[in-house]
Order: structure tokens, then C-alpha cells, then sequence
């Protein structure tokens, strides 16, 4: 019985893309499809925005120690706390459960607007931020500090700190649509 031998193919390099290649021209953008995009990326991040009062679905873990501002009513009138957060921290888990912690109800100024309940009976800290807040997201500062951006579904406002905040969108090398924060 006689045995056949086969041949095997050498290998062939395989040719790898050289990856995206930047557009050789820039390309014309009409205020008519910047504005479109601003609406979407808008609606999207108020759509996302998730209420306070709820616990978070999502995960947003910070790689290094930080500082995060929390304030302390609606538009920071009453000022804000700042507390250390350690690498590893889930910051939507952090900032849920400083708002849901207890406030005393003696020590409040008339100023201090309790949004869910009149009587202040075991008032939490979410009862002053708004009649419904909602955490759109994250900003960080020039000090690499972290700046929540509030959404309040019902006052249609969004805000940071003591100034509203906004942002404006530009397209990234590929031409998607992206957003550029606008604050501080």
C-alpha cells in the first residue's frame, strides 16, 4: 500500500489595516445637522439620567483617588460637601447613598426648600436637590475633581454646582457626532 505525501502550504502573512485613516479633507457641516446631533445627544443623556431616589443600573468606577462635590440643595444655594473617593469606588453607588442618608430637620434655614415633604419627617438628602433630580453625569475639573451634572426632569433645567451647564457637539476625527461640556 503505498502512503501519499501532501504538501502543506506555507504560511501567509496576513496584511493588517493600517486603521482609520483621517479624512483627507475636512467635511462641510451645515448648522442644520449640528443642531439635529445636540438635540439627540441632548435627549439621549436627559433619557439616561438616572433618579436619585432609585438605585443606579449602571457602573461608573473611578481608576484613581478623587474628590467628588456633592451640594447640598438645588443649585448648590446651601453650598456642598466634598468628599475622597478611593480607586475602585463606584461613583453612582457613592453619590446614591450620600443622597439617601438622613438629614436633621432642626439645624435647616428657611431657605432650605424640602421638595418631597412638608412635615421633614426623616427628610434625605435627594428631598432638597429638586422635585425630581436625576444624575445625567460626570464632569471632571481642571484639578481632576468630579462634578455631577443634574438633570431635573420636572423643572427641565439642567445644572452644576451654582450655573447651569450645557455643552455643544463636534464631530471627532471619523465624523461621528460627539459632546463637548461647556462649564466652569
Amino acid at each position: 500500500m503505498a502512503v501519499k505525501q501532501e504538501v502543506k502550504p506555507e504560511p501567509v502573512d496576513v496584511q493588517l489595516s493600517k486603521g482609520r485613516q483621517k479624512p483627507a479633507k475636512p467635511v462641510e457641516v451645515s448648522e442644520k445637522d449640528k443642531q439635529a446631533a445636540l438635540k439627540s445627544i441632548s435627549d439621549f443623556r436627559k433619557a439616561s439620567a438616572w433618579e436619585l431616589h432609585r438605585w443606579p443600573l449602571t457602573k461608573f468606577v473611578v481608576d484613581d483617588r478623587t474628590k467628588i462635590h456633592l451640594p447640598k440643595g438645588y443649585v448648590a444655594r446651601n453650598g456642598e460637601d466634598v468628599k475622597t473617593m478611593w480607586a475602585g469606588t463606584d461613583v453612582n453607588q457613592f453619590v446614591h447613598n450620600h443622597y439617601m442618608g438622613l438629614v436633621s430637620t432642626e439645624k435647616l434655614l428657611p431657605s432650605e426648600a424640602n421638595y418631597v415633604s412638608e412635615g421633614n419627617i426623616l427628610a434625605r438628602r435627594h428631598e432638597f436637590m429638586g422635585p425630581d433630580p436625576r444624575v445625567a453625569g460626570y464632569s471632571y475639573d481642571n484639578f481632576g475633581e468630579l462634578h455631577i451634572n443634574w438633570w431635573d426632569k420636572f423643572l427641565q433645567e439642567q445644572w452644576m454646582d451654582e450655573e447651569k451647564w450645557r455643552f455643544e457637539v463636534m464631530q471627532d476625527d471619523d465624523g461621528r457626532w460627539v459632546a463637548k461640556n461647556l462649564h466652569h
